[in-house]
């Protein structure tokens, strides 16, 4: 790998690692007020998911603010000589619009997220729970085949090992909400940018992604074919990619201007 990819990494890992901990968190919230629900004989599937939801809201939010900030500082302040300072990510702006002053973007690239975030956290959060619920039920059916009792059960199911589930969660998230925040952000830029794929160069990742052309430009509003799925970057699946084309992706996008030889690369 080389450098760039190695920096992308360095930060995909700051975020996954500082997610996952809030998620394993929200999953076992989860998980024991489904033994409650299995305790006094109601439906698992009532199981409530705000707690979660509310640790992605903080997650993309959060990752917007600093990659935002760093694809613009990165790509864009150089032609525009505009340069985001990281105390604007706290300031608020009224309009909706895509403001004028640049001082106002993170605030605007906010608001962004914010919409994206209405209908993706509704599609997420329902297959987690739905996965969550699954699972609880297979465990239950096992055990009772086993011959125990329903307060053993409901004390496996508030003891379900959830490390791996949340870090794949985070890994998986923390892609997609990566790369979303580069594309709010070379959106709001005024200018035209085209976009590659950029594998990592390593044992961990997925033939097909291992095979896609990191020279291979598009525009930023084009969907890249992986695998004979659409994907808009990496991490994507609001285009109807499956699992097994997102699931612990960490690949990474590159970008050049429209008309540009050369791609920018990304760094701190």
């Amino acid at each position: 790998m080389n450098y760039p990819d190695n920096i992308f990494l360095s930060r995909h890992s700051y975020f996954e690692k500082r997610f996952a901990r809030l998620i394993r968190r929200a999953l076992s919230d989860q998980y024991n007020e489904m033994a409650n629900l299995f305790a006094t004989g109601e439906d698992i599937g009532k199981v409530d998911d705000n707690g979660l939801k509310m640790v992605y809201q903080a997650m993309y939010q959060l990752i917007m603010d600093d990659e935002g900030t760093l694809t613009w500082n990165s790509i864009v302040a150089p032609i525009t000589n505009q340069e985001i300072s990281t105390k604007d990510i706290y300031d608020e702006v009224a309009s909706t619009l895509k403001p004028q002053d640049v001082s106002e973007m993170t605030s605007f690239w906010r608001r962004l997220m914010d919409g994206f975030l209405q209908t993706y956290i509704i599609f997420r959060i329902g297959e987690v729970l739905s996965t969550g619920v699954k699972r609880v039920n297979e465990l239950i059916f096992k055990q009772r085949g086993l011959g125990l009792s329903d307060e053993q059960i409901t004390q496996m199911i508030r003891t379900v090992d959830l490390e791996l589930r949340a870090n794949t969660i985070a890994r998986t998230e923390t892609t997609n909400a990566m790369s979303k925040a580069q594309i709010f952000a070379l959106e709001s830029s005024g200018l035209n940018w085209e976009k590659a794929w950029k594998a990592m160069r390593d044992d961990r990742t997925r033939d097909s992604h291992f095979m896609t052309d990191p020279k291979f430009f598009i525009p930023l509003k084009d969907n890249f074919i992986v695998q004979g799925q659409q994907l808009a970057y990496p991490g994507d699946s609001t285009q109807g990619a499956t699992a097994n084309n997102t699931i612990n992706c960490r690949c990474r996008l590159a970008f050049k201007q429209t008309g540009a030889r050369f791609g920018f690369n990304i760094n701190r």
